[in-house]
């Protein structure tokens, strides 16, 4: 085993400073709305979304190289698992949680698999306008999937066509949960605009949340008909077991493709994030221990009653923005997010899901500033980005990676000529 992964990870710079505080709390803060959100997004019922926010979450905060990057819910993530399921399950009944539940689980096998053949370098080569397709491509699925909740439809399209199309042909829409979700998503753009970016999610959350009260006020809840999130089945007994019926084996084998698209794209995403905090914070790279901590997390998501994340990309990068510089900071979040969850449940439930629906909207909108990379003049950076996004959009997110890879590889062929071979001596 490489030298990275003997170096103990465990505890290592966990002793809290004050500094650590304030990134905490702010940590806990973001990571509610977007655990109820991604959970939403995958299909879950919201409580799993929380549990992979406590001690999966705490796992890789302790195990994973990086001491400032923060997972949990993640939206590639939530996109594979919900296409994933969707095709055997209804969301959210017990059958799809259970096909969910073994997709964490093939998701983990395959990351330790990465670990152990050090492929953690492989994911790091790949190009930026690969990551940068795979991202705004997925802002896209995001935004197609919104549309519906946000005009009161309830959608079962799963392509990106498929789903605008359901929620924009449907007869009976119902627009008070677009007025609900346009507020949160002008909340969360007015306090990017006031520089209150690292909140903006919280803010969109709560300003939909008041909305939607607002509404019921005025006109009336049967009138306005806002779906909430309802009451939470929050416990301390969060022991799962996936089960395998052998009578099923589309499913399985639909569990451990899917379960390799995860793994693949989460383990993407744990490079890049690597990458990215190095350059913010001049930490040293491991990405082989980054993604053993989401191994780890996976695994212990399938048994605790959570659901395959990944690195989170935003909460990262406002973590080191408040001045996080180690892991104190992840676990004072963990912390406060689970205390915060025991006492404000009964309010949790009144969260209205148009609100929920803003603030992926949101997401969906930061991922899509991929695009802003385009530079017509390196035309292959543009092929690259341009045929990832369109594949993410129309095959998914793993044929996605696979495409953009081909793609960069391809063009680093052309750069690299054979020498010149001596010529082949013909028979006399």
């Amino acid at each position: 085993m490489s030298a990275e992964l003997r170096a103990s990870p465990f505890l290592a710079g966990v002793a809290a400073s004050r500094q650590d505080w304030l990134p905490g709390l702010l940590a806990a803060l973001l990571t509610l709305p977007q655990a109820i959100a991604l959970a939403t997004l995958a299909g879950m019922p919201v409580e799993h979304g929380l549990y992979l926010s406590l001690l999966p979450a705490l796992a890789a905060t302790l195990i994973g190289n990086s001491r400032v990057a923060l997972s949990g819910p993640n939206t590639a993530a939530s996109i594979l698992l919900y296409a994933s399921a969707t095709m055997f399950a209804t969301p959210y009944s017990p059958v799809y949680v259970n096909q969910v539940l073994l997709t964490t689980f093939f998701a983990a096998v395959f990351q330790f698999a990465f670990v152990f053949l050090r492929a953690g370098n492989l994911f790091l080569d790949l190009p930026i306008s690969v990551a940068q397709g795979i991202i705004a491509g997925t802002g896209m699925l995001i935004l197609s999937q919104q549309v519906g909740p946000l005009l009161g439809v309830i959608i079962n399209g799963q392509g990106f066509i498929e789903s605008l199309g359901q929620a924009l042909c449907f007869d009976a829409k119902n627009y008070w949960p677009l007025l609900v979700g346009a507020v949160a998503i002008g909340a969360g753009l007015a306090a990017k605009a006031l520089r209150l970016g690292r909140y903006h999610l919280l803010i969109a959350l709560a300003a939909g949340w008041l909305a939607a009260d607002v509404c019921d006020l005025l006109i009336g809840s049967a009138n306005t008909a806002f779906e909430r999130l309802g009451h939470l089945n929050l416990s301390i007994r969060v022991l799962s077991v996936p089960t395998v019926n052998w009578t099923e084996l589309v499913a399985l084998f639909a569990a451990v493709s899917d379960g390799l698209a995860v793994a693949a794209v989460g383990s993407l995403q744990a490079a890049i994030m690597a990458r990215t905090t190095s350059l913010l914070i001049k930490e040293p790279m491991a990405v082989n221990r980054d993604i053993l901590g989401q191994a780890v997390m996976n695994l212990l998501a399938t048994f605790t009653s959570g659901f395959a994340g990944a690195t989170s990309f935003n909460r990262t990068l406002a973590n080191i923005e408040s001045g996080a510089r180690g892991r104190a900071a992840g676990v004072v979040g963990i912390l406060v997010l689970g205390t915060g969850m025991a006492i404000s449940e009964p309010w949790l439930a009144r969260i209205p899901l148009p609100a929920v629906a803003g603030v992926l909207v949101l997401v969906a909108i930061a991922l899509m500033s991929g695009f802003k990379a385009l530079d017509l003049k390196k035309p292959r950076q543009t092929v690259e980005l341009l045929a990832t996004v369109l594949v993410a959009v129309f095959f998914g997110l793993f044929y996605a990676v696979l495409t953009g890879a081909g793609l960069a590889f391809y063009h680093r062929a052309l750069d690299h000529p054979q020498k010149h071979m001596p010529p082949i001596l013909e028979d006399s």
